[in-house]
C-alpha cells in the first residue's frame, strides 16, 4: 500500500516502550500481615515481584493503547486509496479554435460541447497556435456568453502546450478541465501522458471530439523566386482532401492598377487525396492574390495572399554645409548609389521642401537658419521622413537646438574619451544584421538618452543611442549619431567601412516600409513585437499595439508595409478524418478518460472516529479503575 508520508509509520516504534512498560508492571497482589514483624520482609517481597518481568501481558487496557497507537501512527502516514473522482466544481475549459474548426458544424458542436460541460466556476482558454484566455472564474451564465461569441481564428492549433499551461498554474489544482477539439493537428505526446501529467496535479482530463470528416481543397504551400527583373515568380501546392478526385479553378488576381494587373486562370483536376504545384509568373510589386473558386469546408486556406514590396522612386534631400554641396561626402555618395532616388544637396531649404520623401540634416560648421528649422519641424509633424545626424553643430548652434523637440533622444553632451563598443539592440538586430559595427572606432559622439515611446536600433553599450526612431503620424525622425566627418577631425571611421553604404540601405528601406519578402509574407499563427506602438490595419479591424498576432488570413498593414498572413497548413486543411486519436467508441460515443485520483482523506477520516473511539473506552477503563 502506498502512503502519503510514509515515514509516519516510525511512530510504531512507540510499541515497544509500552510493551516493556507493560511487561514490567508490578502484578497486584494480597498480602496477610499476622503481625508488624513480617511488614518488612513481606515489603522486600513485594519489591522484587516489580522486577520480575512477566511473562505475558493480560491486561486489556494494554491492547486498547496498543490499538490506537496502530491508529495514530497509520493516519499520521496516510495510507493512499484509488478513487473516481467526483465532478469538479472548477472547470477549465479549452477550446480548439484554430483553422480546422471554422468548419461551421465543428463550430457549433464544439460551443454546444462547452456549455454543456459548464460548472459552478468557469474558465476559458481557446488553443490556437498560442493559448489565449479569453475569460477566468466565471459563473456558468457569464461563461454561455463568451462561449456563444467565440469565433475560430485561421491559426494552427497547439492544443498540448494549452493543456500543460492549465495543469502548471497552481490556481488549476483539483480543477477538471475539458478539451474540445476535432483533434486534426496534434503535435505533442499521447493523450495518456497528459492525463498522467494532470494527475499528479489531481486534476481531470477530458477530452471531447467534435466534427464529421468533409471534403475540403487547399493551397498548403507557397513561395516566392525574385525574376530580377521588377517582377515574381509565384510556385503554390494544391491538394484534394477528399477520396474523390476534384476539377478546381485556381485564378491569380493581380493588382488592376498595375501594368501586368489582370485575372489569370488555371484549371486542375486532382485524384482523390492528390496533389499539384501550380506556377505563376510575372507577379507585380503589390498584392495579389491566388484563389481556389471551389466551396469547401475551410474557406481561409482557398485564398493565398501575396505582399512584394513596392519601390517607388524616392526624392532625397539633404542639407549640408556649403562645401559639401559641391562635393560629395561620404553620406551623399552612400544614398547617390541607391536606385531610384532622386537626391538633391543643399545648404538651405528650398521652398518646396514638401515634394521631398525624406529631408536628412547633415550640418557639421554652420548651423541652418531659425526660419528653416522651424519648417523643417513643420515637415516632420506633417507626416514626412526626417533623419538628423549628429553633428558637432546640433549641440553647439541655439538655432539647432530648434531641433530637439522632434528627436528621438534628448542629447546632453558631447563624448570624445575612452574605448566603446556600439551593438545593436530591439529591431536593430534584424535590420542590421549585415552591418559590421564590430569595425567601427568611435572617437567622438554625442551622448544621448532615449525618449518615451521613441525605438533604440543601436547604441554606445552602457551610454545611450546612436540610432533611434520615433513615429509622427504617417512618417518617422530618426537620429544618426554616427558624424561622417572625415580627415583628422573625423569622430569615427565607420564612412570608411565597406558596410556604410549597407547601413543607409537599410535605414532608408525600414523607415520607407520597404521590407524584404520573407518580411512581408508570414505564416499565421506568427506574432510580432515592435520597440513602440504602431498603427496596425489588420483583416477585420485597425488597432494601435507594439504587437501584432497574425490570427487571420488576408493582408495586414504596418509600418508603412504591408504583409500577407496565410494558413498554409496541410494538417490544418486535413478535414477528411475520422477517429483521429481514437477517443470514439464503436457507435461514436465521447468515451470519457475518467481521472483516478489516490487519496488518504477517506481513509485517514475513519482512522481518527476509530482513535477517537478507543481513547473514550481507555478513558472508560482507567476511570473505573480509579485511576483518574
Amino acid at each position: 500500500m502506498d502512503f502519503e508520508f510514509s515515514q509516519g509509520l516510525a511512530a510504531l516504534a512507540g510499541i515497544i516502550p509500552l510493551t516493556i512498560i507493560y511487561l514490567l508492571k508490578p502484578r497486584p497482589k494480597n498480602v496477610i500481615l499476622p503481625s508488624l514483624m513480617f511488614v518488612r520482609r513481606i515489603s522486600q517481597n513485594v519489591l522484587d515481584s516489580r522486577r520480575t518481568i512477566s511473562k505475558k501481558i493480560t491486561d486489556p487496557l494494554f491492547f486498547i493503547q496498543l490499538l490506537a497507537l496502530i491508529l495514530l501512527s497509520t493516519a499520521i502516514a496516510g495510507p493512499l486509496l484509488e478513487e473516481v473522482k467526483a465532478d469538479s466544481e472548477k472547470v477549465v475549459i479549452i477550446i480548439d479554435s484554430s483553422a480546422s474548426m471554422t468548419a461551421q458544424d465543428r463550430a457549433d458542436s464544439a460551443r454546444a460541447v462547452a456549455i454543456d460541460s459548464l460548472a459552478e466556476e468557469n474558465t476559458i482558454i481557446t488553443a490556437e497556435s498560442i493559448p489565449v484566455v479569453l475569460a477566468k472564474a466565471l459563473d456558468a451564465d457569464d461563461a454561455k456568453g463568451v462561449i456563444d461569441s467565440l469565433e475560430m481564428k485561421n491559426t494552427p492549433g497547439d492544443i498540448p502546450k494549452a493543456i500543460l499551461t492549465v495543469i502548471n498554474e497552481k490556481e488549476n489544482e483539483n480543477g477538471k478541465i475539458v478539451v474540445i477539439s476535432d483533434f486534426e493537428n496534434w503535435a505533442g505526446r499521447t493523450p495518456e501522458t497528459y492525463i498522467r501529467i494532470a494527475n499528479t496535479k489531481n486534476m481531470e482530463l477530458e477530452f471531447r471530439q467534435v466534427g464529421n470528416k468533409t471534403a475540403n481543397y487547399a493551397i498548403v504551400d507557397g513561395y516566392l523566386k525574385d525574376r530580377n527583373d521588377g517582377t515574381y515568380e509565384y510556385t503554390c501546392t494544391v491538394k484534394n482532401f477528399n477520396n474523390k478526385s476534384a476539377d478546381l479553378d485556381i485564378q491569380l488576381e493581380s493588382p488592376a492598377d498595375s501594368s501586368s494587373g489582370t485575372k489569370v486562370s488555371s484549371p486542375v483536376r486532382l485524384a482523390g487525396f492528390g496533389a499539384q504545384q501550380i506556377k505563376f509568373s510575372n507577379i507585380p510589386q503589390g498584392t495579389s492574390t491566388v484563389e481556389i473558386l471551389n466551396e469547401d469546408a475551410i474557406p481561409c486556406d482557398n485564398i493565398a495572399y501575396i505582399s512584394i514590396p513596392e519601390v517607388k522612386p524616392k526624392k532625397i534631400l539633404v542639407l549640408t554645409d556649403p562645401e559639401e554641396a559641391a562635393g560629395k561626402s561620404p553620406l551623399i555618395t552612400a544614398i547617390s548609389l541607391l536606385p531610384d532616388i532622386h537626391l538633391d544637396v543643399r545648404q538651405d531649404l528650398p521652398d518646396n521642401v514638401t515634394e521631398y520623401d525624406t529631408v536628412i540634416v547633415n550640418s557639421r560648421s554652420e548651423s541652418l537658419s531659425t526660419l528653416d528649422v522651424l519648417e523643417i519641424v513643420a515637415y516632420a509633424k506633417s507626416g514626412k521622413d526626417l533623419i538628423v545626424i549628429g553633428n558637432e553643430c546640433l549641440y553647439d548652434s541655439l538655432q539647432m537646438r530648434g531641433l530637439y523637440s522632434i528627436l528621438p533622444v534628448d542629447i546632453i553632451s558631447v563624448e570624445d574619451e575612452g574605448s566603446h563598443t556600439i551593438e545593436t539592440v530591439g529591431s536593430g538586430k534584424n535590420i542590421f544584421e549585415d552591418v559590421m559595427f564590430s569595425e567601427v572606432y568611435l572617437r567622438r559622439f554625442l551622448v544621448t538618452t532615449p525618449k518615451e515611446g521613441a525605438s533604440v536600433l543601436a547604441e554606445v553599450k552602457g551610454t545611450g543611442p546612436l540610432v533611434s526612431m520615433q513615429n509622427i503620424k504617417n512618417g518617422t525622425v530618426a537620429y544618426v549619431g554616427f558624424s561622417d566627418t572625415t580627415g583628422k577631425d573625423a569622430w569615427n571611421n565607420f564612412a570608411t567601412t565597406p558596410t556604410y553604404p549597407v547601413f543607409w540601405v537599410k535605414l532608408l528601406r525600414y523607415m520607407w516600409g520597404v521590407g524584404d519578402i520573407s518580411e512581408t509574407n508570414v505564416n499565421t499563427g506568427r506574432y510580432q513585437a515592435f520597440d513602440q506602438g504602431v498603427l496596425i490595419i489588420t483583416p477585420t479591424e485597425t488597432i494601435s499595439s507594439s504587437f501584432v498576432y497574425y490570427d487571420e488570413c488576408g493582408l495586414y498593414s504596418l509600418n508603412q508595409k504591408t504583409v500577407a498572413a496565410n494558413l498554409y497548413d496541410s494538417m490544418e486543411s486535413n478535414t477528411f478524418t475520422e477517429k483521429r486519436l481514437n477517443l470514439t467508441g464503436e457507435n461514436g460515443e465521447i468515451r470519457k478518460l475518467e481521472l483516478r485520483t489516490k487519496s488518504p482523506d477517506k481513509l485517514r477520516k475513519y482512522l481518527i472516529y476509530a482513535l477517537l473511539l478507543l481513547l473514550i473506552i481507555e478513558n472508560a477503563i482507567m476511570f473505573r479503575r480509579r485511576i483518574i
